[in-house]
């Protein structure tokens, strides 16, 4: 690019010697060369195609997505870390859970097309370039295909779905994909500020070693289900290693399990973690429905008053995770010194 450097003279408005006028003529032409050039340029990088991974295999998308369509509370919490909330044009399979009070730029209540899983007719009349969540489970992934739409899994919800695999995960998994989705909507420096304050967060709460004791955590999907514990796979049982604690559950191979009182009362776990809010329950309501289990007052946690209460965004593999990773170990503290 060619540019014409002119020295600082003073002149009258009408009485500029002709080398100045011309010159400024030949930066016009240049700066909208320039400018057309650059304008070319961006059009062209939109139309780049762009390769991300998702749980194990690289996914090509035609051109940057401009609307994504999200699936569960995880996916808009990453995409606001991204600063990327912006594009999302169709919500799904929040089931009722409020988004984290963290969230700095939630979108619309009025884009919650369904609140559990989506359907492909939700996902074909939303219209997004992508859908991103914890995986789709009432919608056929080959119809979204052939209208264009690709489908990316959240990183710490990798194997949820019968279409994806999963690695072991830990709270840089969230960091991880919140640096996946600045590359993807070009919002890099938002995510990198974000992921690194959250690394931050992480390394000060993390403990090396296990030594606060075992630790069951337990939730309900909804007032009407069992008792549900979280297993050896997950951001859950990461959370618990972070805070030096061991997952009861952890030879369990799948993320989310059925259990009874019989089977906490054979584990004895030191600690018991209690989700609230998955369903819109407050914490009263949560801890009154966990203490009214048959025989669940014959835990030794439960006698030692040793019941850690997160919000349910807290077992989320999202920023909300670097959050319960604080809140559990603030309260373990406090309940081990009052105990």
């Amino acid at each position: 690019m060619t540019s014409v450097h002119l020295s600082p003279l003073k002149y009258s408005a009408w009485g500029k010697p002709l080398a100045l006028l011309l010159a400024a003529g030949l930066g016009l032409t240049t700066l909208t060369a320039c400018a057309s050039q650059d304008d070319e340029k961006a059009v062209a990088k939109a139309d780049e195609k762009l390769s991300v991974e998702n749980c194990g295999t690289t996914i090509t998308l035609d051109k940057q997505p401009a609307k994504v369509f999200t699936v569960g509370t995880a996916a808009v919490e990453l995409l606001d870390a991204a600063g990327a909330t912006d594009k999302i044009v169709g919500r799904s399979g929040e089931f009722g859970a409020p988004l984290s009070e963290d969230v700095k730029n939630p979108p619309a209540e009025d884009l919650i097309v369904d609140p559990a899983d989506p359907t492909t007719e939700n996902i074909l009349t939303a219209a997004p370039d992508v859908v991103f969540g914890y995986g789709l489970f009432n919608a056929n992934t080959e119809e979204l295909d052939k209208a264009g739409i690709a489908s990316l899994t959240v990183n710490g919800e990798c194997g949820h779905d019968a279409e994806t695999t999963s690695d072991e995960v830990d709270l840089y998994t969230v960091t991880d994909d919140i640096r996946r989705l600045g590359k993807l909507f070009k919002t890099e420096s938002t995510a990198n500020e974000q992921a690194d304050a959250l690394e931050e967060r992480i390394k000060k709460n993390h403990h090396d070693k296990v030594g606060h004791g075992s630790a069951a955590w337990v939730y309900y999907f909804s007032s009407s289900d069992p008792l549900s514990a979280y297993g050896g796979k997950g951001i859950s049982p990461a959370i618990l290693r972070s805070a030096g604690m061991e997952n009861a559950y952890a030879d369990e191979k799948d993320a989310y399990l059925t259990v009874s009182t019989e089977s906490l009362l054979q584990k004895q776990p030191e600690w018991i973690v209690l989700s609230y809010g998955l369903y819109g329950e407050t914490k009263d309501e949560a801890l009154k429905q966990f203490l009214a289990e048959p025989g669940i007052k014959a835990l030794d946690a439960v006698k030692k008053e040793r019941i850690i209460l997160l919000p349910g965004s807290a077992s989320s593999p999202a920023p909300s995770a670097v959050a319960g990773l604080e809140e559990l170990v603030k309260q373990s503290h406090e309940l081990a010194h009052d105990h």
